[in-house]
């Protein structure tokens, strides 16, 4: 590998994506700093903010990431690769983490925004109580699980949401799989995205997920500094994506969140990267449909 190759970086990108993931910090600060209003704030308002803060690791670390790595051996200088293929994982994570956050928390109808959390809590735990455990720890938390599954199912079983899947979905909801009534490139359209577009980018960072032999002729051949900031800087795009898309979002939640908007000097950058369906139509021919 040619370490030692020059390359040109796109400054007016990465200075895009610093002053819009500072924004993204200040908004869910701001948030997070708000007095509660109830001794006990709501489970799903918490665990919003937590997956808001895992979503901005995933966008900091794909940032990192498209910096040279400075990891040197006796035989390997540093600086010598970008990593664009683990760049291209993790803003796949960070999709899927925003997707599910609009899903779990954009529905106008308060008693279905109930109920899937529920679902989705219930998963999580039923999933927990089938691991494996080793250790005493672990065995305790398994059956720590179970009771909050168990807990949780009586309340899905009851709502009228859950009445009206048929046999199938409701045996699926009891195993604990919480994507019953949609598939990914569903919740995509529903977060106003357009879904050819989605399908196209998912299914490429998939490749580099699940080692596609795609994925591994891209990386055998991307071997200039280049090639590689080249490929990551696209991931970096769809990142930015992700951050207009969540500022819209968030402030939607949160009057809170809102204000730091409005008064941002990056509002101008999250409406030129909230890009929706709308926006992208031009790009895909009617007949294009096939996802």
């Amino acid at each position: 590998m040619d370490g030692s190759s020059l390359y040109i970086r796109n400054e007016e990108t990465e200075m895009q994506f610093e002053a819009m993931l500072g924004l993204m910090a200040d908004m869910i600060t701001a948030q997070g700093g708000t007095p509660e209003t109830e001794p006990t704030p709501p489970k799903w308002s918490v665990d919003l903010h937590v997956l808001s803060i895992k979503l901005f690791k995933h966008l900091g670390s794909a940032r990192t990431l498209l910096e040279p790595c400075p990891f040197r051996t006796a035989t390997h200088s540093p600086y010598g690769y970008i990593d664009h293929s683990s760049i291209a994982t993790v803003t796949r994570a960070a999709l899927e983490n925003y997707l599910v956050m609009h899903w779990l928390f954009c529905e106008k109808d308060a008693n279905k925004r109930e109920y899937n959390h529920n679902l989705w809590m219930y998963g999580g735990w039923k999933k927990r109580s089938k691991f494996i455990a080793t250790t005493a720890e672990a065995e305790t938390a398994k059956k720590l699980a179970a009771i909050q599954a168990d807990e949780l199912l009586p309340q899905i079983t009851a709502s009228p949401f859950y009445q009206s899947y048929d046999k199938v979905q409701k045996r699926k909801v009891r195993k604990g799989l919480w994507d019953v009534e949609w598939y990914l490139r569903d919740l995509a359209s529903d977060a106003g995205m357009h879904i050819v577009y989605f399908s196209s980018i998912y299914q490429h960072m998939s490749g580099y997920v699940h080692t596609d032999y795609i994925s591994c002729l891209q990386i055998g051949q991307a071997n200039r500094l280049t090639d590689q900031y080249m490929l990551g800087s696209a991931s970096i795009s769809t990142c930015l994506m992700i951050l207009g898309h969540f500022a819209i979002f968030y402030a939607r939640i949160f009057p809170v969140a809102k204000s730091v908007l409005e008064e941002s000097n990056v509002k101008s950058l999250v409406e030129k990267w909230h890009i929706r369906t709308e926006d992208m139509d031009f790009l895909y021919p009617e007949n294009n449909t096939e996802t």
